[in-house]
């Protein structure tokens, strides 16, 4: 069961009612809160921290990168 709630003067109170008996015990998760600058729902931030991570990649990695990951398979397309 999920109930969203209020923490309030040190009592977390729950916005909708709640079916428990009373002083029934319960286990309590806090997600912790990312803040808006931090979160990158698209995995861009996260991509563009790899540029430029390789610093002996040939020249031409970015065009060629398919035949330079599966060098040697006879399938493999092979650098112009």
């Amino acid at each position: 069961m999920t109930v969203k709630a209020i923490y309030e003067n040190g009592v977390f109170k729950p916005q909708e009612p709640v079916h428990l008996e009373e002083h029934t015990e319960v286990e309590v998760s806090i997600p912790a809160a990312v803040p808006l600058e931090v979160a990158d729902p698209t995995g861009w931030k996260a991509a563009e921290e790899l540029i430029g991570f390789i610093e002996d990649a040939p020249p031409d990695m970015a065009g060629h990168h398919d035949a330079y990951l599966h060098a040697g398979r006879a399938d493999a397309r092979r650098p112009l």
